[in-house]
């Protein structure tokens, strides 16, 4: 039976077959939605393929252990989600991916577990386009 926190998501290739994701910044209206790849540390990735004049702005090689963060900001706030890439297929153009962290604004307090802080800093400096504080995000232990 497949573990119903875990799913298939789809992935790009390289011309050489290299598993990628895009990173994307995307501003509507009403909504603005960022997608970051970070490595096992929570460091940025550095893409194979860049353009900044398009909703997908870089293609990021992917492997297992590295992390899918998204970020989504409405008029309500906040949310943020973060997956670990599990496994990749050499067949298809899916990989697995497990969300590890999810949290929304719409909840009026919280805090970010210590070993996400990294991750989330840096989905939120995309996000926003700039390096900020985040005051109202602190970091603490997890059981």
């Amino acid at each position: 039976m497949e573990d119903v926190s875990k799913k298939t998501i789809k992935i790009a290739r390289t011309r050489s077959g290299v598993p990628c994701l895009w990173e994307s910044l995307i501003s509507f209206p009403d909504l603005k939605r960022s997608t970051v790849i970070l490595d096992k540390d929570g460091n940025e990735k550095s893409a194979v393929f860049l353009n900044e004049d398009r909703d997908k702005q870089a293609l990021v090689p992917i492997i297992a252990g590295d992390y899918v963060s998204k970020c989504f900001q409405d008029q309500h706030g906040v949310a943020i989600s973060l997956f670990k890439i599990i496994e990749i297929s050499s067949m298809n153009n899916e990989a697995v991916v497990e969300p590890v962290y999810r949290k929304s604004s719409l909840i009026s307090e919280y805090t970010i577990p210590v070993e996400y802080k990294k991750y989330i800093d840096v989905s939120l400096k995309k996000l926003y386009g700039e390096i900020r504080v985040y005051s109202k995000y602190t970091a603490k232990e997890t059981v």
